[in-house]
């Protein structure tokens, strides 16, 4: 019974965060690792997809700036042409 309900809570969790705008993988890990704490915290967290055109905008702009690699493969290969 109880594992069942964890399993809820994690497929929940998933749903809720890619609803509302979030990785929906990370959030079933989390929402298996926390179980319902996971799904509040889902409920909880600020969307990333808002009516106000601003705020999505500043919202999509911190996820982008998270995408990104650590490290730019261009100047990478500017270094290795200019040597």
């Amino acid at each position: 019974m109880v594992v069942e309900f964890w399993i809820f809570c994690a497929i929940a969790t998933a749903v809720v965060a890619a609803v509302r705008g979030g990785h929906s993988l990370l959030w079933l890990l989390i929402g298996c690792v926390l179980g319902p704490i996971g799904l509040l915290a889902a409920i909880l967290k600020p969307s990333l997809k808002s009516g106000e055109p601003i705020v999505a905008a500043e919202r999509q702009a911190e996820l982008g700036e998270l995408r990104k690699p650590a490290r730019d493969p261009d100047s990478i290969s500017a270094k290795r042409k200019g040597e």
